[in-house]
């Protein structure tokens, strides 16, 4: 019965994105002090280095009928060898929506949905992304950093208790396809990236063609690098 269950879950992981809304925002005014290259190369050091971070990820304009992940929250481990992730996914299937729950160690990955106890689940052969490897310092998220073009600096802007510096550009969408599972790996989207003065990535704006005929917006929120993260088999 519990496997049963976890299968009907497996389309929400085929989507995943892993990520996260800014809350509290406003402009400051004042443009970015750090010439663009230097703020998202520092960015990227800075989040490859983490060690650990928080993620959390919202979504705007997603069609309605549309399959696919709207919000996640959770902790990842940033590991060359293991990367890891925590955490709880809310999308929606056939016009259903639900929330999961996965723990994803290295190429393991293990759901929990609408069932007491995780259901391993093999990743490769369903050929749906692992979202333990978003957290891969160079293939992952903070890669896709990395290979971002046509950086412009744009104004300051307060998210929280933060100050950000803003830096936006250009993504193929070829790499959104590769990590992320979404789109049809052709054209470009649209990135503003939100950086600490300690040079921290906290917050990624990705706006453009997720879904066929339609753009969407998926904001990723990173935060606490560093802290201390218990990730293990269930």
């Amino acid at each position: 019965m519990h496997r049963s269950r976890a299968v009907l879950a497996l389309p929400l992981l085929s989507l995943l994105i892993s990520g996260c809304s800014g809350s509290d925002s406003g402009s400051d005014g004042g443009g970015a002090s750090a010439d663009p290259q230097e703020l998202i190369a520092t960015a990227q050091e800075s989040f490859a280095g983490a060690g650990t971070v928080a993620v959390k990820l919202s979504s705007d304009g997603v069609p309605k009928d549309a399959n696919g992940v709207t919000a996640a929250k959770g902790d990842g481990v940033i590991d060359a060898a293991t990367p890891k992730f925590k955490g709880t996914i809310t999308g929606t299937v056939n016009g259903v929506t639900g929330e999961l729950q996965i723990i994803a160690i290295g190429e393991q990955t293990w759901l929990k949905f609408f069932t007491p106890d995780y259901n391993p689940i093999d990743m490769a052969t369903l050929g749906a992304p692992n979202p333990a490897m978003l957290f891969h310092p160079e293939t992952g998220l903070p890669g896709l950093v990395g290979k971002t073009t046509d950086l412009q600096a744009g104004e300051q802007k307060r998210v929280g208790k933060d100050v950000l510096s803003e830096v936006s550009g250009k993504l193929p969408g070829s790499e959104i396809q590769t990590l992320l599972a979404l789109g049809d790996g052709t054209g470009e989207f649209d990135v503003t990236y939100g950086v600490t003065d300690d040079g921290e990535l906290r917050t990624a704006v990705l706006t453009g063609p997720f879904y066929t005929d339609a753009e969407a917006t998926y904001t990723f929120q990173v935060s606490d690098y560093g802290k201390s993260v218990e990730i293990s088999e269930p």
